[in-house]
């Protein structure tokens, strides 16, 4: 039985399962590994579109405070 690896790319891993002479435990193996990378890039990718999101909800936080306080040095001395 072939070993797959989580450092293999998914065509590296997808041409051993094309070329496993019928062993069921090898794709079954390989269709788990390539379910985690799938996995794993989805989570790479939410995680930086979070990161960019917590970024710009930070600095729109910053502005709305900013606003009340201006807004509220104005109400006093008007």
């Amino acid at each position: 039985m072939r070993i797959f690896r989580t450092d293999q790319t998914i065509e590296e891993m997808l041409e051993k399962m094309n070329n496993s002479d019928g062993v069921t435990e090898t794709i079954h193996a390989g269709a788990v590994f390539i379910n985690y990378k799938l996995q794993k890039e989805l989570l790479d990718s939410q995680k930086e579109y979070n990161r960019k999101q917590l970024f710009w909800s930070r600095i729109l936080s910053i502005a709305t405070i900013a606003l009340v306080i201006v807004t509220l040095f104005l109400v006093k001395f008007t």
